[in-house]
């Protein structure tokens, strides 16, 4: 078909779906796919949709099917029309209009099917999607062996947003960009220069001839600081790889403290001048590079700190609408996140948009968990893994957010299986994407041998670490760190996981516990009371307390954010062990405030500040820029008084001490002083409620 130029358009395929679940997985034989099929008694739903979050269905792993009639504009006729599905867990077969389309396997990575053959514009239009949840050993995530799956929710259906895109026969099919600042001080650069690889389809039966062009605006002003343009000749039904580089003076760098983002707007004219179809690509600039056992962020070496997060919020699993993914991350980033491990799966794109925009580093994961050596040998596992790695790469890859990759969690990594694995994972993500480090999170490392373990083929350390429990004695972590320091003393390391499972002893635990050196609740204990938080908050203080100590341990991330090894529980209720978090991962410590008071009560006081620091013996550390403090006088009944003002602070580095003064004419004695200390992105850092007296 001769292509011409139509407006790209996204339409929502979100409302009007019918669902039926298929435990005997007769659904194909008995026509569910067919036109003609008749759906009226299946139930009504909306995407996205995790059938375990229905009574029915809670704990239903099996055959489901969706079903769905929809409209096709009109314009769709001589357009290029794709189907697009965000993720659906776990395997999807699909067919449109009775016609089968294919199948995707993978529940965390977006899929698509071009439909210009089988769609009808104008017209109604159906869409079936057969799916399949049930647990395999040849999966990913695996079923591992008889009674041993992966620790987490198995949820099943559509989990993330479908639609239909709509463009021009000749468009803009995939887009990697790579910003590189020149970097004169510390979060500082004179120039950046922006690559650009843009892969162009001709689906059309004509060749095209025409320019793609690359207009970088600031995120916020929209001001535009560069473009490039250059002509392209695509012959019909192919795929082109054009390259564009340019550059820009005084770019404003992308920090979690400070996330300025860029916009790259392609577009693709013919030579004519008509635009066949236009993408709006949100970047960032800067530097972060690994070397001496040091994280350096835009020229500052930092130590950091953060948490992981399941998508497990009662009543939406998987599918998680944008409102409750906010309140986390917000809540995440009062808890002074600032680089995070999202778990063990690639996450819903309003996440990696979130963290751009808000400041959180993250390195994505495939979901590659505790896989055993013959399933990291079997070749089946092994194109699967690929296959789910350049998804979420593709998927992920443009976000600044993003400054890592994992390739699994926990393997049996000390095996010739798991090394060579996990050598070979590593070289293919590199393969896709040479800009970014490449690790996985290990825990075979930790029990003596750790130079036998396939973290020497990993760009920097990620240690899973659960001393005072399933690894061993408190007394022996720091000993633990010590050892992979000596055997990787180039290599950064990263406590990708520490933290509290009530009960643990229960999962091969010893048979006598020394309360002296583990931390233990007792059998009878509820894993969700006070005693059980009692014995996280101490981990949290004890363990930190070690990493400072470790120059080398360049960032911990706390497991886990919501359940039962939370800082809040199922509902989001916070218990104290999250005010031990927002404390320890807090760059600043209010040391005090001292009260003056002089004969007609008139007050001033004296708040003294430290950041954390120096870096080498104290964690997270990294200059503080912008930030600011807002106190405010309270009644001695803790009732607002009208007497409040804000500070800006100076630019403060790691292990800086700082006094402010605050004076008031009069003030009733026993009055409170409250103080919060703010980010440049508005997050309360920490606050203090100080008595008068």
């Amino acid at each position: 078909m001769v292509t011409r130029p139509i407006p790209p358009l996204e339409i929502s395929l979100a409302q009007g779906w019918r669902f039926a679940p298929d435990p005997e997985d007769r659904g194909e034989k008995l026509g569910w796919q067919a036109i003609d099929y008749d759906t009226i008694n299946w139930e009504h739903i909306s995407i996205p949709h995790t059938w375990n979050t229905m009574k029915a269905y809670a704990s239903y792993e099996g055959i489901a099917w969706y079903h769905l009639v929809f409209d096709c504009p009109s314009q769709a006729d001589g357009s290029c029309v794709r189907l697009k599905f965000d993720a659906v867990f776990y395997l999807a077969r699909v067919w449109l209009n009775g016609e089968y389309l294919g199948e995707h396997e993978g529940g965390y990575t977006p899929f698509e099917f071009d439909i210009s053959a089988q769609v009808k514009p104008g017209v109604e239009n159906l869409v079936v999607v057969r799916v399949d949840n049930r647990r395999a050993t040849d999966r990913l995530p695996a079923h591992l062996f008889e009674g041993r799956s992966y620790g987490w929710n198995n949820y099943g259906g559509i989990v993330r947003d479908v639609r239909l895109v709509l463009t021009s026969r000749v468009y803009l099919d995939t887009l990697q960009l790579i910003a590189v600042p020149h970097i004169t001080d510390i979060d500082q650069a004179d120039r950046a220069t922006l690559s650009a690889r843009i892969d162009i389809r001709n689906i059309s039966s004509e060749a095209f001839r025409g320019q793609v062009t690359l207009n970088i605006l600031e995120e916020t002003s929209g001001r535009a600081v560069a473009t490039t343009i250059k002509p392209v000749d695509i012959s019909s039904a192919m795929v082109a790889a054009t390259f564009l580089e340019t550059s820009f003076q005084a770019p404003m760098l992308w920090h979690f403290d400070h996330p300025h983002l860029y916009r790259c707007i392609t577009s693709l004219k013919e030579s004519s001048g008509n635009e066949y179809d236009c993408k709006t690509t949100i970047f960032g600039v800067r530097e972060v590079k690994w070397e001496n056992g040091q994280f350096i962020l835009n020229g500052e070496p930092v130590r950091l700190a953060g948490l992981s997060r399941h998508a497990n919020v009662p009543n939406y699993g998987l599918a998680e609408p944008i409102p409750v993914m906010t309140a986390d991350f917000d809540d995440l980033k009062t808890l002074n996140m600032v680089l995070g491990r999202p778990v063990h799966y690639p996450q819903h794109e309003f996440i990696y948009d979130y963290c751009d925009r808000k400041g959180i580093l993250l390195s994505p994961e495939l979901p590659a968990w505790q896989l055993t050596a013959s399933q990291m040998a079997d070749e089946h596992m092994r194109a699967l893994a690929k296959q789910q790695l350049a998804e979420m790469i593709a998927a992920a890859g443009n976000h600044p957010c993003v400054w890592a990759w994992s390739v699994g969690n926990e393997l049996e990594s000390d095996t010739v299986a798991g090394r060579a694995y996990v050598h070979d994972m590593v070289e293919y993500v590199k393969s896709l994407d040479p800009t970014r480090p490449v690790g996985f999170a290990s825990y075979h490392l930790l029990v003596g041998r750790p130079w036998g373990d396939a973290t020497k083929h990993s760009d920097f350390v990620m240690m899973n670490q659960y001393f005072g429990t399933w690894h061993g004695p408190k007394d022996s972590l720091g000993t633990a760190l010590d050892t992979i320091h000596l055997t990787w003393p180039d290599k950064m390391v990263i406590v990708s996981e520490f933290g509290f499972a009530p009960h643990w002893q229960r999962i091969e635990g010893p048979h006598i516990i020394d309360p002296a050196q583990y931390y233990y609740i007792p059998e009878e204990v509820s894993a969700d009371s006070p005693e059980a938080d009692v014995q996280r908050q101490r981990v949290i203080r004890d363990q930190v307390a070690v990493f400072r100590s470790k120059p080398f341990v360049a960032a911990a991330t706390f497991w886990d954010y919501r359940g039962l090894m939370g800082v809040v529980d199922s509902l989001g209720g916070r218990r104290p062990s999250w005010h031990v978090v927002q404390e320890e991962f807090a760059p600043l410590v209010i040391e005090r405030a001292d009260f003056k008071f002089s004969n007609n009560d008139q007050c001033r006081v004296n708040v003294l500040l430290r950041t954390r620091g120096p870096i080498e013996v104290d964690l997270p550390a990294y200059t503080l820029r912008n930030y600011r403090i807002a106190w405010e006088f309270q009644s001695p009944a803790e009732e607002p008084i009208d007497l409040q003002g804000e500070v800006n602070l100076p630019v403060l580095p790691p292990g800086t001490e700082y006094n402010f003064k605050i004076e008031v004419a009069q003030l009733v004695k026993g009055s409170k002083l409250h103080i919060s200390v703010i980010r440049p992105t508005g997050f309360i850092v920490i606050e203090r409620l100080f008595n008068s007296q």
